[in-house]
């Protein structure tokens, strides 16, 4: 079977391929009849699917996180390509290519010495020492490097938390040179740190929310992290301490971002406002990469953020050149 990329599915076309089955619903139409609401993804992107039909039968033949073999038609609703299925089974792993299905970062390695880089310009000894205690544990930096850094919105895909966190690492370290009353190791560490708790929030595989991360949330996921190494290291000084949680506690900003503090130092604004620049960059940068391609100048209706997205390319416009 020749694997057919979600990026390359064109309307009315017939499918017949292997993708990931991230999140499935099964639904009552307004004449009680059961259907399923279906999202699926490769490496390119997702795609919404339906089943109409014996959709009960088809529930029971996967579950999420499952590469899945299906048939069906692509369809147009709102604006947007949609699969109608009359196939759904798991697919038998000879039939497919792991990296395939799954969106990958693949220079992790290399992005991830340029963290501990920025880790190792790090003066104070306090702080150095605690950052040793995280990239010391193996485990949790294995994790650290495949996990995502979002379910859907930004850095959706294995690799994309320490992608993100390089980012914001960068970005800070160039702040701190405009803003020299800031304690650059402070900022630097609390960059590294502050969506640590991603690494137990998220499953890689199934790109869905943990018991934990839905239960806790990764902010108090990654405060109880801070804590746990912190208590590892005799007489760590209590007011550092406060400021390194103040980080993690605060960097979404806003109440309504689910923050339960707001940010109350220079260096916790800092990281906030990187944070918040660099996701919403990247989430905009992967909806023109996937979108773009269609030869649309607008991007479709982006419910999280209320508005559509102009993405044409500028590269085709008479101004570029001159």
């Amino acid at each position: 079977m020749k694997k057919k990329f979600i990026n390359e599915l064109k309307v009315n076309e017939q499918v017949d391929s292997v993708f990931v089955l991230n999140k499935k619903d099964l639904k009552l139409t307004k004449y009680d009849k059961p259907y399923l609401q279906i999202t699926l993804s490769d490496k390119t992107g997702r795609i919404e699917a339906r089943v109409w039909d014996n959709a009960e039968k088809f529930n029971e033949s996967a579950e999420t996180g499952d590469s899945v073999h299906v048939k069906g038609t692509v369809e147009k609703f709102r604006d947007e390509k949609q699969l109608k299925l009359d196939l759904l089974e798991k697919a038998d792993e000879r039939s497919f290519r792991f990296e395939d299905m799954v969106r990958v970062v693949e220079n992790r390695d290399q992005i991830y010495g340029k963290v501990t880089g920025y880790l190792k310009e790090i003066k104070n000894s306090w702080i150095k020492t605690l950052a040793g205690k995280i990239t010391s544990d193996d485990e949790l930096m294995s994790m650290f490097k495949d996990a995502p850094g979002g379910k859907s919105w930004h850095n959706a895909y294995v690799g994309g938390l320490l992608e993100h966190t390089y980012e914001v690492m960068y970005i800070v370290h160039q702040m701190c040179g405009l803003y020299p009353e800031a304690d650059k190791d402070i900022v630097i560490f609390g960059a590294f740190v502050h969506d640590i708790g991603k690494v137990y929030e998220l499953d890689v595989k199934k790109m869905e929310y943990t018991i934990e991360g839905g239960l806790v949330g990764h902010i108090a996921i990654g405060h109880k992290l801070l804590m746990q190494k912190i208590a590892s290291i005799p007489d760590f000084p209590h007011d550092l301490s406060l400021r390194l949680e103040h980080i993690i506690l605060s960097h979404h900003g806003e109440y309504e971002q689910q923050s339960p503090v707001l940010p109350k130092t220079l260096e916790a604004t800092i990281i906030y406002q990187t944070d918040e620049l660099v996701s919403q960059a990247n989430a905009v940068k992967e909806i023109q990469l996937q979108q773009a391609e269609e030869g649309k100048d607008w991007s479709n209706f982006i419910i999280i953020k209320g508005r559509k997205y102009f993405i044409k390319d500028a590269g085709s416009e008479d101004w570029r050149g001159k």
